[in-house]
């Protein structure tokens, strides 16, 4: 038995080898940049976007293949090329009304997946545009750090929320505007009231009332686009903090997992930068979920938490008719349970990707709410509600859902805010 094992592993890892020698021949398509003419556009300018296309694998394009633009979420221009050759690249422009404030250009080399590549992971690149009527200074704007002052770091204790914003570019930047966000939700806007000159920082703050759990907490210089700068996609920072209480024994512990590949899902249907995804977007989805569990003993993590925890795994599936699976734990027996979410079967309907990003990640925290439900013990609820059996998938209708009151009874049994 242990021979014939061993002949049949060395029957696979060869076929594997030849496999991969056979995918060694491919192309490989990059955007390697992307420029405006002119650099710093006006409002309502026209601009050309100029992309530059490169092919770095080992086989010529064997089909036609999209150069696809958007601004934030919509398409503004696709291109089409063919015969692009190992090493060679191409300019490929487009023309763009900028609008006013920040944009965030996504430009994607065969968007269609019409050419087998060695890498499918490389074909997007992002620029941030800032399209403002002030003057272009050379200044570069960044926050260093975000920290928190307070006595004990505990919940309902007022504190103060600091940046340390730095301008790093060559000339200065006047009445410097820093958005602070917590979970992905803007708290304010602080105005900094005098230039900050090249080469120099300055902490910014803004009053908070402590939450309790684990939070993102970011700070974002320039957060409308109001400023030319060097380098727009440099400007924020975030940190994640828990603050006091800790979790205590009757509560259930919860995992949101974001598959790496979910993450790339979510870039395609929301635009936003992966930073701006895991700082602002996964963040606001707990912080819904923190709203639909209101009065229930249950703290989400975005991080593996300590000891014993249940998880609700973001998956890549498509799996439709199906948005998520759980398994029934009546009475929460089990504290180590694992549901899913199927961003695969949300990323199939384009219509989703015209919504606003704060709606889809309502959406989303209602689909992890409801398998989240099951998992403590919930089954189907005929009279709708957040347990209700067909899920509604138009994100403009979820934002109000809730649980129902025999629902939310049951779960704040099992699971009371208070040991006894």
């Amino acid at each position: 038995m242990r021979a014939r094992k061993a002949i049949v592993a060395c029957i696979v890892l060869l076929s594997s080898a030849g496999v991969w020698a056979q995918q060694l021949e491919a192309p490989d398509l990059i955007v390697t940049s992307v420029r405006l003419e002119p650099t710093f556009p006006a409002p309502g300018s026209t601009v050309q976007i100029i992309a530059t296309v490169a092919n770095q694998g080992t086989r010529t394009t064997s089909d036609v293949f999209a150069v696809e633009f958007k601004a934030d979420r919509f398409q503004i221009g696709v291109r089409f090329l063919a015969d692009l050759a190992p090493g060679q690249s191409l300019e490929v422009p487009v023309t763009w009304d900028a609008e006013p404030g920040e944009t965030v250009l996504r430009v994607t080399a065969d968007p269609f997946k019409i050419i087998s590549e060695l890498d499918e992971s490389n074909n997007t690149v992002y620029k941030i545009v800032n399209a403002t009527t002030h003057e272009f200074t050379g200044a570069d704007l960044v926050v260093r750090r975000v920290s928190i002052e307070a006595e004990s770091l505990t919940a309902g204790e007022q504190a103060r929320l600091v940046a340390t914003v730095a301008n790093i570019g060559q000339g200065p930047a006047a009445f410097v505007p820093v958005g602070f966000y917590v979970d992905g939700e803007l708290l304010a806007v602080q105005t900094l009231q005098e230039s900050l000159p090249a080469g120099q920082a300055v902490n910014i703050e803004i009053p908070w009332a402590i939450e309790v759990g684990e939070k993102v907490l970011q700070a974002k210089a320039d957060p409308k686009g109001e400023l030319f700068e060097l380098d727009e996609a440099n400007n924020a920072w975030a940190e994640y903090f828990e603050f006091a209480p800790l979790p205590n024994g009757c509560a259930q512990i919860v995992l949101l997992e974001f598959a790496r590949t979910s993450i790339a899902l979510l870039e395609e249907m929301t635009s936003l930068p992966v930073h701006d995804l895991v700082n602002l977007f996964i963040p606001a989805i707990r912080r819904q979920m923190e709203r639909d569990y209101e009065g229930v003993n249950v703290r989400f993590y975005l991080r593996q938490p300590a000891g014993i925890f249940s998880t609700i795994f973001f998956s890549p599936e498509n799996r439709l008719p199906i948005l998520g699976l759980a398994p029934l734990d009546f009475g929460n027996l089990r504290k180590d349970d694992r549901g899913f979410v199927f961003v695969g079967s949300f990323h199939v309907n384009r219509g989703l990707r015209l919504a606003p990003p704060e709606l889809l990640a309502i959406l989303f925290a209602k689909v992890a709410s409801h398998e989240l439900g099951h998992m403590l013990g919930l089954t189907h609820n005929p009279n709708g509600g957040i347990m209700n059996a067909q899920a509604e998938i138009n994100p403009y209708l979820v934002q109000n859902e809730k649980f129902r009151p025999e629902d939310l009874e049951y779960l704040k049994r099992i699971l009371p805010m208070e040991c006894r």
